[in-house]
């Protein structure tokens, strides 16, 4: 299933940023999800694929990367392509508002494992914006998701994506 949001009908072009990303919807062998927090945001884990990186690889090791967890590449099952359109996307580390162009790729996951801190490798970024990872029962992750974040920095980007995920993914797991 592919989802635009493109409200103002926007078309990007070479001043825009363009970013491919990937989140992973893990549910573990209790009906726990995990969910991070980062700037005061409620979202998913995962990130930015690299240059040229396939989707795949790139959730593979957000994952990693974010919860300590190797899973395999066969566990991973795309659920979702969501395409964003955003003119006034504030970005931190330009200090700046900037168009962006954004292809996100969710997945779903469904583990025994536990996040592992110890093996976790969090950037400066997520550092800087107090990431943090726990698994959470069904009812409070989607009091999570739903919450009003717009006070937070581009929260309103991010309530509208995550609203469209607990539509379209959540309420049918």
């Amino acid at each position: 299933m592919k989802i635009v949001i493109n409200q103002k009908n926007l078309i990007p072009n070479e001043e825009w940023q363009r970013f491919r990303k990937v989140r992973a919807i893990i549910e573990n062998d209790s009906g726990c999800f995990a969910i991070s927090i980062e700037g005061g945001k409620c979202i998913f884990p995962g990130g930015k694929c690299e240059k040229d990186e396939d989707e795949l690889i790139a959730i593979q090791r957000e994952i990693k990367e974010e919860t300590g967890i190797d899973l395999s590449l066969t566990e991973f099952h795309r659920v979702l392509e969501l395409e964003t359109f955003y003119d006034d996307f504030f970005d931190y580390r330009l200090q700046s508002i900037k168009p962006r162009h954004t292809t996100t790729t969710y997945y779903y996951i469904r583990t025994n494992k536990n996040i592992n801190s110890e093996d976790m490798n969090l950037t400066e970024a997520e550092k800087t914006q107090n990431f943090n990872i726990f698994f959470t029962d069904r009812p409070t992750l989607l009091k999570m998701l739903l919450e009003d974040h717009s006070q937070q920095e581009n929260g309103k980007f991010f309530d509208e994506e995550n609203k469209i995920i607990v539509e379209k993914v959540l309420r049918n797991k």
